[in-house]
Parts: C-alpha cells; structure tokens; sequence
C-alpha cells in the first residue's frame, strides 16, 4: 500500500498491485533460488570434507568442533531454505536431491563428531573413525546437480 497526496487533499491510502509472475518466471525464480543454495552448499561441503579428515586424523575435538558445528547448522538452514515443493519436475526433483543431501551431510558430520568424542571408549568406534573417507557419493552427486544448476 502506498500513500499518496495531491496538494490541497488529505492523504489516501491506494493499494498498488503488482503485476502476476508467469509460469515461466516462477520456475525460472526458483531455479535460481536452488542454484543459489546449492552453490553454498558445495563451498560448506568442503569444510565439512576438511572436518572429517581432520576427525580421521585424530586432531582434537576442541579445534574440530568449532569448525564442524556452525556446518551442520547451516546444512540444516540451508535445507530450511529449499521450496516446500516447485510446480516445474525437474525444479521439484532437484529440490529433493537437495534437501536429501543436506540432511545426509549434516548427520554424516555430526556422528563423525560424536565419534571422534566418544572413540575413546569402543574399538568398533575407534575402527568407525578410521574408515570416514570424507561424504561418499551424496557429495559427488551435490557437486553434479551444482552444475547442472551453473548450466541452465
């Protein structure tokens, strides 16, 4: 809504409307939205790579954790910032690759953490720590739909 006055006249409220996005421009919008996303995803992602090699080489959890804490909330902020659903399938279907790997990353980092904490007291866990090798697949996937995303 908008104030307007003309000189001698009190003021009147007008409502101003905006003109109705098309099919097209919704979808081009969230595309852009999920390129947007998933770019800083793939620079959290290789902190995340970075937390897990260190937890791997037994660096101390007193550097690790503030390093690998604020990643796993900003995977979950980011999975807050995903659409609920786009219209467009090939939007909805990147939208969903996305929202499975930001919940996969933030897990996967927050139980290396929890190991790292913990390995002390189990071998199984202390063997757990030594087989981490980085995100697996779900971080070479994010990487791909990036650049599908660059792309288009």
């Amino acid at each position: 809504m908008a104030w307007f006055r003309r000189r001698s006249e009190p003021f009147v409220l007008v409502d101003v409307l905006e003109p109705s996005r098309t099919p097209a421009e919704d979808r081009a919008g969230q595309r852009a939205a999920l390129r947007r996303i998933a770019a800083e995803a793939v620079i959290l992602q290789d902190e995340a790579e970075s937390v897990i090699a260190g937890i791997r080489a037994r660096e101390s959890l007193g550097s690790l954790a503030p390093r690998g804490g604020p990643v796993v909330r900003r995977f979950f902020a980011l999975r807050d910032r995903l659409p609920r659903r786009c219209e467009d399938p090939d939007n909805e279907r990147v939208r969903a690759i996305l929202d499975v790997t930001f919940h996969h990353h933030a897990m996967a980092l927050a139980t290396a953490l929890e190991f790292s904490a913990l390995e002390w007291r189990s071998p199984e866990l202390a063997r757990q720590v030594d087989a981490m090798d980085g995100l697996g697949p779900p971080a070479r996937r994010l990487e791909e739909v990036y650049a599908t995303l660059a792309a288009s």
